[in-house]
Parts: C-alpha cells; structure tokens; sequence
C-alpha cells in the first residue's frame, strides 16, 4: 500500500488529506475578512437607506404647535432644522418662513447645510433655497409651507396644515 504525500502544512500523520483541505489557510482567512467587512459596509448602508425612507414619525411628532424659542433662535439670514416639529424655519429680514422638512420629490428628509445656506435632499440631490424655491435636482415643485408667527416672544410653528405650492411646470 503506497501512503499518501502529506498536504502542505499538515504535520506527517497529524491530519488526512480531506482534513487538511478543510483547514483555513491564510489567503482564505483573508478573503473571508474582506468579504465581512465589504458585508458589513453594505448592509449598514442599506439599514441606514430603509430607516431614512421606512421610519415612522413618532406619535404626536412634527403635528400641532410648536414654539421654538425667541426669535434670535435663527439668526437673520440663516435657517435652522428642527427635527421634533419636522420643519426648517428661515429668518428672512421680512420675517420667518417654516418649511416642511419632506422632500416634495419622494417625501424624504431635507437639511439645511449652513456652509452653503441651502436645503439639500440627501436622497437624490434636491436642493431648495431659504425661499423654499426648487434650485437643483429632480423636486417638482417648492417645499411646503407651515404657518409661522412670533407671539409672546416666542416662534410659533403650526404644523397641522401645509401649505402646498403648485407644481414647477
């Protein structure tokens, strides 16, 4: 009987053949490495997409009347995101407008980006003014309006009732 050559990196009679084809070698360790992290980084952004697009609003939140603070809460000039109410509030040198914070494209969540005093859509491009007016990507129309005031001191928002713009075109 003619005994069968010991695999590399098997010790002489220490494993079989099948055994030590089993074993994992260091450039399959390192492939399995990569493809786990390559996993990971996927479906952390495939999480993060299907929370962004998927998240129900919290009970109660970002319907009803919202006071935001004083008026100096918003520096003339700029806006300013606030997430409970659902809403970015402008502070023009004519007074406050309040927008919806939903994209009028597929209804995702916008931000104001200081550097750059616009609000941005991060799903698809869509870019606004502090006007509310469509400056880039595929939003049809302006983002809603709410209905803004200052009373006792205090921004007032109320988010019960939008006030839609009609389509661009």
């Amino acid at each position: 009987m003619q005994e069968q050559p010991t695999p590399p990196g098997a010790a002489p009679g220490s494993l079989d053949a099948d055994e030590a084809q089993r074993t994992l070698t260091r450039r399959r360790f390192a492939r399995l490495g990569w493809f786990s992290l390559i996993l990971a980084a996927v479906g952390g952004q495939v999480w993060f997409l299907l929370k962004l697009f998927f998240a129900p609003t919290a009970p109660g939140e970002g319907r009803g009347q919202f006071v935001l603070g004083p008026p100096d809460t918003v520096p003339v000039g700029k806006a300013q995101h606030f997430r409970k109410a659902r809403c970015i509030v402008a502070h023009h040198t004519t007074g406050f407008l309040a927008f919806s914070d939903e994209c009028t494209h597929q209804k995702c969540t916008v931000t104001y980006l200081p550097e750059r005093n616009i609000i941005f859509c991060p799903c698809h491009s869509a870019q606004f003014s502090t006007t509310g007016t469509v400056l880039g990507g595929p939003a049809p129309r302006p983002l809603d309006r709410f209905v803004i005031h200052v009373q006792d001191g205090q921004i007032v928002v109320d988010t019960t009732q939008r006030l839609t713009t009609p389509s661009a075109g």
